[in-house]
């Protein structure tokens, strides 16, 4: 993939993660019949067009350490799959902002898992984004499914 082409799905990624955090697509969410001061974990399920995402976290959606993101479906076409958290309202400099975190998937799997360490980045609501694409994806509309969610980082 281009550079240009790479900075440009970053963007639109995290563009979309940021303009559309309030109208995340959560469903399912699990809750243990526990009240929430007894069992810190909580899971957050995303699902869009055959990409199934969980995304475990330490307590409700306030956030610390590392955040564990498990690919359960992708769809058949994806090649590589781009996980982003930014900072809600997030304008600056994707590659050299300390408080965003990307990462890129090559060949991607079922069960795999992607951590994301938020000791690295400032408290605050970050949007959390996880996009699958394929090798030769059109510029203008690259994302086969899209899911995202909104974490309120506590560290």
């Amino acid at each position: 993939m281009k550079p240009k082409f790479v900075g440009f799905l970053i963007l639109v990624l995290v563009v979309g993660v940021v303009l559309m955090s309030g109208c995340t697509q959560q469903s399912k969410q699990e809750q243990t019949s526990q009240a929430e001061t007894e069992q810190p974990k909580k899971e957050i399920n995303l699902e869009n067009n055959g990409l199934k995402v969980k995304i475990s976290l330490t307590e409700n959606k306030k956030v610390s350490g590392v955040i564990s993101v498990t690919l359960e479906a992708i769809p058949s076409k994806t090649t590589k799959i781009l996980v982003s958290m930014a900072p809600q309202g997030f304008k600056g400099d994707l590659y050299n902002d300390p408080n965003v975190i990307i990462q890129w998937i090559n060949d991607p799997s079922v069960g795999q898992e992607i951590l994301l360490d938020t000791t690295k980045i400032q408290n605050g609501v970050y949007g959390i984004g996880v996009a699958a694409t394929y090798e030769g994806a059109p510029e203008s509309s690259p994302w086969i499914a899209l899911v995202q969610t909104q974490v309120n980082v506590q560290n």
